[in-house]
């Protein structure tokens, strides 16, 4: 029998990795001879790196750059060997004091590390990170110049709040290795630049900063979309998901043409998802997304489409029932929830128990109507 795991992230209490161990374990208990395959997952805020990683063969690099407060930190990244350059912006783009004074530059030097080993191919995950200056820190790093009304050049490493002062943007001394190299955003949060639909202000209340701040972050955002359509002619507002980052996906999409999508379909396209649900017998999935991050687009959903589309046996396991009524919909044969509301704190030697003891009972469930 081929048995297709696919575990999400529990809130930061288990990883991919380790939930999809112990899914494992109790399949390989129940059902002997099982040809088990585990599929590490990922989302726009964690575990990019390591999932990719255990897919794919590669090499990692630890270089030092900075993180949203201009502090040097010690920062992983990884180039596969087949080309990909995986870089996890929540991982070092992090900051506590006054969000308009935080930068992206930290992630451009990133960048710019990896596009000097020749690089051609970036993907880049924008959530869990703690800047909002549209992306002219990791510019600025990258080789553009701004400068304000008396031709002084600005210094974006100070965050959003230089962004008002900008009088003239200079792209002329980019990279050059931006020039042919294709650019991946993971994003799973439906935002644009600015305006009511930005992310900054859908998130500033789970992220603890005042609206008034958020209004302020919003009002540059939106003038900074003015100065690249008077100077550049290109159009920020309108782009889908361009609030990611802080507004970097906006900025990255229009000068490079990054593309910007979610997790899955990123998983998609590196493991074959469909393929794979297609050739399984049995499919156990599931995730602990934290709702109130307002991840819209999870692995979960669409492992649960394509379970409908091969009409495949398929149980979720789910750190809540938050997305229960999608799944039955979508025809998922069975459905656990290992708490009411996710906790704070808890153990992963815990909830790996939790999530063995689950898949047992539903593999037992299930014997009796899967083939042999």
């Amino acid at each position: 029998m081929k048995v297709l795991v696919a575990m999400d992230e529990f809130n930061g209490i288990i990883s991919s990795y380790d939930a999809n161990r112990y899914v494992e374990e109790a399949i390989a208990s129940e059902i002997e001879r099982a040809d088990i395959v585990q599929v590490p997952l990922f989302n726009g805020r964690h575990e990019l790196l390591n999932s990719i990683f255990l897919w794919k063969s590669g090499t990692q690099y630890h270089i030092t750059a900075h993180d949203a407060e201009m502090n040097e930190v010690e920062v992983t990244y990884g180039q596969t060997d087949d080309g990909m350059t995986i870089i996890e912006a929540g991982q070092f783009l992090k900051g506590q004091q006054f969000r308009p004074n935080h930068t992206s530059y930290g992630l451009g030097e990133v960048i710019c590390h990896a596009l000097d080993k020749k690089t051609e191919h970036i993907v880049i995950s924008l959530g869990a990170i703690d800047t909002s200056d549209g992306g002219v820190g990791m510019l600025q790093a990258l080789g553009c110049r701004f400068y304000d009304d008396e031709g002084r050049l600005l210094d974006m490493k100070k965050g959003a709040t230089q962004i008002k002062y900008i009088r003239k943007m200079d792209t002329n001394d980019i990279h050059e290795g931006l020039k042919n190299c294709q650019i991946q955003l993971v994003s799973d949060f439906n935002s644009k630049l600015y305006g009511k639909k930005s992310e900054i202000m859908q998130t500033y209340q789970f992220i603890d900063i005042s609206r008034d701040t958020a209004v302020e972050i919003d009002n540059l955002l939106w003038y900074l979309a003015e100065l690249f359509k008077s100077q550049l002619q290109l159009a920020l507002g309108p782009i889908e998901r361009g609030g990611a980052g802080g507004g970097i996906a906006s900025a990255m999409h229009a000068l490079f043409g990054a593309e910007i999508l979610s997790s899955h379909e990123l998983v998609d396209q590196i493991t074959e998802l469909d393929g794979l649900v297609k050739e399984a017998d049995l499919v156990i999935f599931g995730e602990g997304v934290n709702e109130k991050e307002q991840i819209i687009e999870t692995s979960s959903l669409k492992i649960a489409e394509l379970c409908q589309k091969h009409h495949k046996v398929a149980v979720a396991i789910c750190g809540t029932s938050a997305k229960f009524n999608q799944y039955e919909t979508l025809g998922v044969t069975g459905m656990f929830n290992t708490f009411i509301e996710m906790p704070q704190t808890y153990t992963d030697f815990k909830m790996g128990i939790q999530l063995r003891s689950y898949a047992r009972q539903a593999v037992k469930l299930l014997q009796a109507q899967l083939p042999a």
